[in-house]
């Protein structure tokens, strides 16, 4: 059974089942399923013709350019029911990006298989196009919904635009299940508390950025939370506490995935406690293995034109228990004067500082050492940047001390909910 075929089964048995909320708008699975035959490819921000192959008819991709989460959602699956293949752009893409990109789609083409695109985080560059057959996502469905206790009783709370891949499968993933997802534009932590609460949502899919936001400024129980299920950003466990604080009948569950891969492993907040950094064990029909501190995945939910067995070069290595250690992405370094500091290990010990909310570090040239890095700090009310610069210049070698930690009252994030580093950088270099 296709997606299409999932959804108007819902609006056959379920019509009025509450499919999605949008802030206060309610859409049920009949609603949803009429909007997504009402779409009119021919008004969808870009078309772009690629060179047809023997194996498909889909010489369409649609790169949608909309703003509005229920546009996103609706056109994509409108895309599908028509036999094209949709591309969700992020917001922040600018009009010369996107001719770019689709002057690039029209020339390669796109593998004979892929029934949609997807687009890399571009949280290291600019977002490079990824091909999915739909059975890809689909087929994997079950499987992950079953370790995150999703199913047709659901409300689960997500923020973020369409076009990140994390948001995109979850969303469908929920409405494949016959749950009720629920979301909003607003970027303001009080926002969510209160849809969360008005709508007695059970889940909530947030990376750990966005969950530090959500205990800074909840001030009372999420008693109806059930489920956080988070990405794996760094997490410390403050955080765990604080959350489980808020969210008294919670249990946390962590993943680690790439839009290249899908889910790969997972771990419940207990297992995480018990062996900090870890990024637990594989999900079913999920296999990895370690050659020399990098993470090889064997999986048949992979993107078009890759092997079943692949890396997208995360270093870690795999316990005694089966547990995936994560030590981050190869590159991740810091060379200085021949020293080396991994990024992710130190943003971990950092964040671990009694008084620190949040952390980013980013990469700078040194004319001396070659490579040195800067801090961006997030305190709580509570602590001063001199302590804190203090002691670590007590706790740690000369060599590892940050060339300048700068306090900042917020960490600039992408649309897909990650810190903007870009960001960060220009900020850095305009002094």
């Amino acid at each position: 059974m296709t997606i299409i075929e999932r959804l108007q089964q819902y609006k056959e048995l379920e019509p009025h089942k509450i499919a999605l909320i949008v802030d206060d708008i309610q859409y049920t699975y009949g609603e949803l399923y009429d909007a997504i035959l009402s779409v009119d490819i021919n008004n969808t921000s870009h078309i772009v013709n690629h060179t047809q192959s023997k194996e498909t008819l889909k010489t369409k991709v649609l790169l949608i350019q909309e703003l509005s989460f229920v546009e996103q959602l609706t056109q994509w699956l409108g895309a599908l029911y028509k036999d094209n293949i949709p591309m969700v752009c992020h917001n922040e893409m600018d009009k010369a990006y996107v001719d770019e990109l689709a002057r690039i789609i029209a020339y390669e083409g796109v593998p004979p298989l892929a029934d949609f695109g997807v687009l890399t985080s571009g949280t290291t560059g600019r977002p490079k196009p990824l091909w999915r057959r739909e059975r890809s996502w689909r087929d994997f469905f079950d499987i992950q919904n079953n370790i995150f206790h999703i199913n047709k009783d659901v409300k689960i709370f997500l923020q973020g635009s369409f076009s990140f891949t994390g948001v995109s499968n979850m969303v469908i993933a929920a409405l494949w299940a016959g749950g009720t997802v629920v979301t909003t534009s607003s970027l303001r932590p009080s926002r969510w508390i209160q849809l969360i609460e008005e709508y007695n949502v059970d889940h909530i899919y947030a990376l750990p950025t966005k969950l530090r936001l959500l205990v800074r400024h909840c001030k009372s129980n999420l008693s109806s939370i059930k489920y956080i299920i988070a990405g794996s950003q760094v997490l410390d466990r403050q955080l765990m506490e604080q959350l489980q604080h808020i969210c008294p009948d919670m249990e946390f569950i962590l993943y680690y995935g790439a839009s290249e891969l899908n889910y790969i492993t997972y771990c419940t907040g207990k297992e995480w406690l018990e062996r900090e950094g870890t990024v637990g064990r594989p999900f079913p029909t999920i296999q990895i293995a370690e050659t020399d501190n990098v993470i090889y995945v064997t999986t048949k939910y992979h993107i078009e034109g890759i092997p079943n067995t692949y890396t997208v070069n995360d270093c870690g290595y795999i316990d005694s228990d089966g547990y995936l250690m994560f030590n981050g992405r190869a590159g991740d370094v810091i060379n200085k004067g021949g020293y080396k500091i991994s990024i992710p290990e130190m943003e971990l010990y950092l964040q671990s500082l009694q008084g620190v909310s949040e952390v980013a570090i980013i990469d700078i040239t040194d004319e001396i050492r070659g490579e040195d890095y800067v801090v961006y700090m997030v305190l709580d009310g509570e602590a001063r940047l001199n302590e804190v610069i203090d002691f670590i210049h007590n706790k740690r070698p000369s060599v590892e001390w940050p060339k300048a930690i700068i306090e900042v009252p917020m960490l600039p994030l992408t649309e897909c909910s990650k810190v903007d580093k870009r960001k960060l950088k220009e900020w850095y270099n305009k002094g």
